[in-house]
């Protein structure tokens, strides 16, 4: 965004309010920038929308923010039913989750889910390994549980192309535990044993003797 001519041109009205104090013209100029730059950027996701109406989300435009937000709170309206040491209430709540998102169309998410049973990441993978709630096994079933519908889900995603490989490979590592396991491949240097045992026996024929 260009400034225009002279010092302070183009600035919001209400510059000296905020800034009072502010009377270094160099760090006026430079914070001046970073706000003229940021407006370039949120003008090139919709040319010709005023700054002020758009979103710093992109694809806002058909209201998924509203969407998103929505969702939010209905998985906190369902979690209100979850009592951790009640197991059975967790299952409850993850097929409310599940019904929800059969009702209004939406994707199943490991946040979503977790969330809607009133338990975060942490506490799923501490269940399932059995550091926390060790005593009782129940809740580590219950944790492979949840991230097992998860998986399932987001596999028949990728296996559909719904959502790009790259992504759903990055959500099995950070949610489901799966790790890339590479071929280690030792080499001994031995020639000898890329050869047939014709070859060998040819080439060492000279030690017979």
């Amino acid at each position: 965004m260009a400034r225009g001519k002279g010092a302070g041109a183009g600035r919001p009205r209400a510059w000296d309010k905020k800034y009072p104090k502010l009377t270094d013209q160099v760090a006026i100029d430079a914070e001046w920038q970073e706000i003229a730059d940021a407006e370039d950027e949120r003008k090139a996701l919709a040319p010709g929308v005023p700054v002020d109406k758009i979103s710093t989300i992109i694809d806002d435009a058909d209201g998924v923010n509203t969407k998103f937000a929505a969702i939010i709170l209905a998985t906190r309206e369902i979690a209100k039913n979850a009592d951790r040491s009640n197991i059975e209430t967790l299952y409850d709540c993850l097929e409310q989750y599940l019904r929800f998102c059969i009702e209004h169309n939406v994707r199943i998410t490991n946040a979503g889910a977790y969330s809607a049973c009133g338990i975060d990441r942490q506490t799923v993978y501490h269940w399932a390994t059995g550091s926390w709630r060790g005593d009782d096994p129940r809740y580590k079933q219950f944790a492979i549980f949840i991230r097992t519908v998860c998986d399932e889900y987001r596999e028949m995603l990728m296996a559909e192309g719904k959502i790009h490989p790259v992504i759903g490979i990055w959500w099995q590592k950070n949610y489901d535990g799966f790790r890339d396991n590479p071929m280690d491949v030792v080499d001994t240097g031995d020639d000898d044993a890329k050869l047939t045992s014709a070859e060998i026996a040819a080439k060492y024929a000279d030690l017979e003797d």
